[in-house]
Protein backbone atom coordinates (compact mmCIF):
# COMPACT_ATOMS: atom_id res chain seq x y z
CA UNK A 1 0.00 0.00 0.00
CA UNK A 2 2.84 2.08 0.58
CA UNK A 3 4.67 1.88 -2.29
CA UNK A 4 1.14 1.93 -4.39
CA UNK A 5 0.80 5.48 -2.92
CA UNK A 6 3.96 6.83 -3.02
CA UNK A 7 3.57 5.88 -6.86
CA UNK A 8 0.57 7.85 -7.16
CA UNK A 9 2.06 10.51 -5.98
CA UNK A 10 5.00 11.19 -8.49
CA UNK A 11 2.60 9.83 -11.11
CA UNK A 12 0.56 13.30 -10.01
CA UNK A 13 3.68 15.90 -9.50
CA UNK A 14 4.97 14.71 -12.64
CA UNK A 15 1.48 15.23 -14.26
CA UNK A 16 0.72 18.55 -12.60
CA UNK A 17 2.80 21.35 -14.86
CA UNK A 18 2.71 24.51 -16.27
CA UNK A 19 3.07 22.65 -19.90
CA UNK A 20 -0.21 23.64 -22.37
CA UNK A 21 0.86 21.16 -24.70
CA UNK A 22 -2.12 20.43 -27.27
CA UNK A 23 -4.39 23.06 -25.78
CA UNK A 24 -5.42 26.40 -27.71
CA UNK A 25 -5.96 29.35 -26.18
CA UNK A 26 -8.05 32.74 -27.24
CA UNK A 27 -6.93 36.31 -26.20
CA UNK A 28 -9.36 38.55 -26.63
CA UNK A 29 -7.52 42.22 -27.30
CA UNK A 30 -4.18 40.79 -28.13
CA UNK A 31 -3.36 43.81 -30.12
CA UNK A 32 -2.93 45.41 -26.54
CA UNK A 33 0.07 46.22 -24.22
CA UNK A 34 -1.23 43.78 -22.09
CA UNK A 35 -2.68 40.90 -24.50
CA UNK A 36 0.54 41.01 -26.23
CA UNK A 37 2.65 39.59 -23.46
CA UNK A 38 -0.18 37.20 -22.83
CA UNK A 39 -0.59 35.95 -25.87
CA UNK A 40 2.93 35.60 -26.04
CA UNK A 41 3.02 33.78 -22.94
CA UNK A 42 0.85 30.66 -23.78
CA UNK A 43 2.60 30.25 -26.49
CA UNK A 44 5.71 29.62 -25.05
CA UNK A 45 3.97 27.27 -22.26
CA UNK A 46 3.01 25.42 -24.96
CA UNK A 47 -0.10 26.86 -26.76
CA UNK A 48 -1.53 27.55 -29.78
CA UNK A 49 -3.02 30.88 -29.71
CA UNK A 50 -5.59 32.65 -31.63
CA UNK A 51 -4.87 36.28 -31.48
CA UNK A 52 -8.40 38.59 -31.34
CA UNK A 53 -7.88 42.71 -32.64
CA UNK A 54 -10.74 44.94 -33.60
CA UNK A 55 -8.70 47.55 -35.56
CA UNK A 56 -4.95 47.40 -35.02
CA UNK A 57 -4.40 44.23 -37.87
CA UNK A 58 -0.53 45.18 -38.09
CA UNK A 59 0.09 44.86 -34.63
CA UNK A 60 -1.51 41.42 -34.45
CA UNK A 61 0.36 40.32 -37.55
CA UNK A 62 3.91 40.71 -36.42
CA UNK A 63 2.28 39.17 -33.02
CA UNK A 64 1.71 36.13 -35.00
CA UNK A 65 4.86 35.73 -36.80
CA UNK A 66 6.09 35.87 -33.56
CA UNK A 67 4.37 32.45 -31.70
CA UNK A 68 4.86 30.94 -35.05
CA UNK A 69 8.42 31.40 -34.72
CA UNK A 70 8.26 29.72 -31.32
CA UNK A 71 6.99 26.63 -32.95
CA UNK A 72 3.07 27.34 -32.38
CA UNK A 73 0.31 27.71 -34.06
CA UNK A 74 -1.69 31.17 -34.46
CA UNK A 75 -4.31 33.04 -36.00
CA UNK A 76 -5.39 36.70 -36.22
CA UNK A 77 -8.84 37.29 -36.28
CA UNK A 78 -10.96 40.52 -36.27
CA UNK A 79 -14.32 41.10 -34.49
CA UNK A 80 -16.28 44.03 -32.87
CA UNK A 81 -17.09 42.32 -29.60
CA UNK A 82 -19.25 45.25 -28.71
CA UNK A 83 -21.56 43.90 -31.73
CA UNK A 84 -24.12 41.35 -31.40
CA UNK A 85 -23.31 37.95 -32.51
CA UNK A 86 -19.80 38.68 -32.57
CA UNK A 87 -18.60 36.59 -29.52
CA UNK A 88 -19.89 33.79 -30.73
CA UNK A 89 -19.00 34.09 -34.88
CA UNK A 90 -15.18 34.79 -32.86
CA UNK A 91 -14.98 31.10 -31.04
CA UNK A 92 -16.35 29.45 -34.14
CA UNK A 93 -13.80 31.46 -35.98
CA UNK A 94 -10.58 29.41 -33.44
CA UNK A 95 -12.49 27.03 -33.42
CA UNK A 96 -12.10 26.64 -37.79
CA UNK A 97 -8.62 27.97 -37.52
CA UNK A 98 -6.82 26.09 -34.29
CA UNK A 99 -9.61 22.74 -34.36
CA UNK A 100 -10.58 23.38 -30.49
CA UNK A 101 -10.94 25.87 -27.70
CA UNK A 102 -9.24 25.18 -24.34
CA UNK A 103 -8.48 28.44 -23.02
CA UNK A 104 -10.05 31.94 -23.45
CA UNK A 105 -8.56 34.70 -21.82
CA UNK A 106 -11.20 37.63 -21.43
CA UNK A 107 -8.20 40.94 -21.89
CA UNK A 108 -10.21 43.26 -24.09
CA UNK A 109 -11.62 46.32 -21.64
CA UNK A 110 -11.37 50.46 -21.96
CA UNK A 111 -11.02 52.85 -19.38
CA UNK A 112 -12.14 56.24 -19.48
CA UNK A 113 -11.63 58.78 -16.73
CA UNK A 114 -14.65 61.59 -15.57
CA UNK A 115 -16.09 62.61 -12.48
CA UNK A 116 -19.05 60.53 -11.41
CA UNK A 117 -21.30 64.40 -12.01
CA UNK A 118 -19.60 64.25 -15.55
CA UNK A 119 -19.87 60.95 -16.62
CA UNK A 120 -22.36 60.74 -19.56
CA UNK A 121 -24.86 58.36 -20.57
CA UNK A 122 -23.02 57.31 -23.41
CA UNK A 123 -19.52 56.67 -21.44
CA UNK A 124 -20.97 54.71 -18.88
CA UNK A 125 -22.56 52.06 -21.52
CA UNK A 126 -19.55 52.12 -23.42
CA UNK A 127 -17.59 51.24 -20.41
CA UNK A 128 -20.09 48.75 -19.55
CA UNK A 129 -20.51 46.99 -22.61
CA UNK A 130 -16.89 46.89 -23.72
CA UNK A 131 -15.73 45.83 -20.00
CA UNK A 132 -18.58 43.90 -18.65
CA UNK A 133 -20.43 42.38 -21.51
CA UNK A 134 -18.26 41.05 -24.04
CA UNK A 135 -16.51 39.29 -21.38
CA UNK A 136 -19.68 37.76 -20.43
CA UNK A 137 -21.04 37.08 -23.78
CA UNK A 138 -17.71 35.45 -24.94
CA UNK A 139 -17.80 33.26 -21.86
CA UNK A 140 -20.76 31.90 -23.03
CA UNK A 141 -19.96 31.06 -26.45
CA UNK A 142 -17.03 29.50 -25.42
CA UNK A 143 -18.80 27.23 -22.33
CA UNK A 144 -20.72 25.70 -25.20
CA UNK A 145 -17.55 24.17 -26.24
CA UNK A 146 -15.92 23.73 -23.01
CA UNK A 147 -18.79 21.66 -21.85
CA UNK A 148 -18.91 19.43 -24.54
CA UNK A 149 -15.10 18.88 -24.22
CA UNK A 150 -15.08 18.81 -19.94
CA UNK A 151 -12.26 21.09 -20.12
CA UNK A 152 -11.64 24.60 -19.91
CA UNK A 153 -10.08 27.60 -18.52
CA UNK A 154 -11.87 31.11 -18.58
CA UNK A 155 -9.46 33.64 -17.58
CA UNK A 156 -11.04 37.59 -16.44
CA UNK A 157 -8.67 40.23 -16.81
CA UNK A 158 -10.31 42.60 -13.67
CA UNK A 159 -8.18 45.40 -11.60
CA UNK A 160 -7.73 46.32 -8.28
CA UNK A 161 -9.54 49.74 -8.82
CA UNK A 162 -12.58 47.41 -7.87
CA UNK A 163 -10.83 46.88 -4.01
CA UNK A 164 -9.83 50.04 -3.77
CA UNK A 165 -12.15 52.54 -5.76
CA UNK A 166 -9.94 55.49 -7.58
CA UNK A 167 -11.19 59.21 -7.99
CA UNK A 168 -12.65 59.56 -12.06
CA UNK A 169 -13.34 55.39 -12.67
CA UNK A 170 -16.67 54.80 -11.06
CA UNK A 171 -17.90 53.26 -14.31
CA UNK A 172 -14.80 51.01 -14.76
CA UNK A 173 -14.65 49.87 -10.88
CA UNK A 174 -17.93 48.62 -12.04
CA UNK A 175 -17.49 47.11 -14.70
CA UNK A 176 -14.65 44.96 -13.51
CA UNK A 177 -17.00 44.21 -10.32
CA UNK A 178 -19.17 43.07 -12.81
CA UNK A 179 -16.86 40.58 -13.86
CA UNK A 180 -15.88 39.11 -10.69
CA UNK A 181 -19.42 38.32 -9.78
CA UNK A 182 -19.87 37.08 -13.11
CA UNK A 183 -17.08 34.84 -12.57
CA UNK A 184 -17.61 32.99 -9.24
CA UNK A 185 -21.01 32.28 -10.86
CA UNK A 186 -19.46 30.77 -13.28
CA UNK A 187 -17.21 28.83 -11.72
CA UNK A 188 -20.33 27.30 -9.59
CA UNK A 189 -21.94 26.22 -12.87
CA UNK A 190 -19.37 24.78 -14.66
CA UNK A 191 -16.81 23.25 -11.57
CA UNK A 192 -18.17 19.55 -12.25
CA UNK A 193 -17.08 19.80 -16.09
CA UNK A 194 -13.70 20.27 -14.99
CA UNK A 195 -13.96 24.33 -16.01
CA UNK A 196 -12.33 26.82 -14.15
CA UNK A 197 -13.39 30.47 -14.02
CA UNK A 198 -10.67 33.25 -12.50
CA UNK A 199 -10.38 36.66 -12.45
CA UNK A 200 -6.84 37.82 -12.09
CA UNK A 201 -6.65 41.94 -11.37
CA UNK A 202 -3.97 43.77 -11.78
CA UNK A 203 -2.52 46.46 -9.89
CA UNK A 204 -0.39 49.26 -11.64
CA UNK A 205 1.41 47.89 -14.61
CA UNK A 206 3.73 49.45 -16.59
CA UNK A 207 1.76 49.21 -20.02
CA UNK A 208 -2.16 49.95 -21.04
CA UNK A 209 -4.28 51.65 -18.69
CA UNK A 210 -1.31 52.72 -16.44
CA UNK A 211 0.63 54.98 -19.13
CA UNK A 212 -2.95 57.21 -19.14
CA UNK A 213 -2.65 57.91 -15.81
CA UNK A 214 -1.06 61.28 -15.04
CA UNK A 215 2.79 61.35 -13.43
CA UNK A 216 0.93 63.09 -10.24
CA UNK A 217 -1.50 60.09 -9.58
CA UNK A 218 1.71 57.64 -10.11
CA UNK A 219 3.75 59.55 -7.60
CA UNK A 220 0.59 59.52 -4.83
CA UNK A 221 -0.19 55.42 -4.99
CA UNK A 222 4.23 54.59 -5.13
CA UNK A 223 4.62 54.80 -1.53
CA UNK A 224 1.47 52.32 -1.03
CA UNK A 225 3.07 49.23 -3.02
CA UNK A 226 5.01 47.52 -1.16
CA UNK A 227 7.23 46.14 -3.81
CA UNK A 228 8.06 49.42 -4.27
CA UNK A 229 8.01 49.41 -8.25
CA UNK A 230 5.65 49.46 -10.61
CA UNK A 231 4.31 45.86 -11.96
CA UNK A 232 5.76 44.21 -15.29
CA UNK A 233 3.02 42.99 -17.93
CA UNK A 234 5.54 39.93 -17.75
CA UNK A 235 4.23 39.20 -14.51
CA UNK A 236 0.31 39.34 -15.22
CA UNK A 237 1.01 37.28 -18.20
CA UNK A 238 2.44 34.60 -15.62
CA UNK A 239 -0.70 34.95 -13.77
CA UNK A 240 -2.82 33.68 -16.72
CA UNK A 241 -0.43 30.95 -17.79
CA UNK A 242 -0.44 29.36 -14.32
CA UNK A 243 -4.28 29.62 -13.86
CA UNK A 244 -4.42 28.13 -17.44
CA UNK A 245 -1.97 24.88 -16.72
CA UNK A 246 -3.02 21.40 -14.90
CA UNK A 247 -1.36 22.98 -11.24
CA UNK A 248 -3.91 25.42 -10.66
CA UNK A 249 -7.15 23.11 -11.47
CA UNK A 250 -8.48 23.16 -8.14
CA UNK A 251 -8.39 26.98 -8.12
CA UNK A 252 -11.79 28.64 -9.30
CA UNK A 253 -14.07 31.32 -8.46
CA UNK A 254 -11.43 33.31 -6.97
CA UNK A 255 -9.48 36.70 -7.86
CA UNK A 256 -5.77 36.08 -7.99
CA UNK A 257 -3.63 39.71 -7.45
CA UNK A 258 -0.98 40.97 -9.14
CA UNK A 259 -0.20 43.94 -7.53
CA UNK A 260 3.20 44.27 -5.47
CA UNK A 261 1.10 44.26 -2.61
CA UNK A 262 -0.78 47.47 -3.41
CA UNK A 263 -4.03 45.97 -1.97
CA UNK A 264 -3.59 43.29 0.64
Amino acid sequence: MVRQTRGKARSLKTAMTFDLDGKTALVTGASGSLGQPIARALAEAGADVACHYNTNQESISKLVEEIKALGRNAAALQADLTEPGEAARLVRETIDALGSLSILVNNAGVSREALIIRQSPELVQEVLRTNLETMFFMSQAAAKTMTKQRWGRLIHIGSVVTYMGSTAQSAYAASKAGVMGMSRAIARELGSRNITSNVIAPGLIDAGMADAMSEERRKFLMPFIAAGRMGRVEEVAGAVVFLASDIASYITGTVLHVNGGLHM
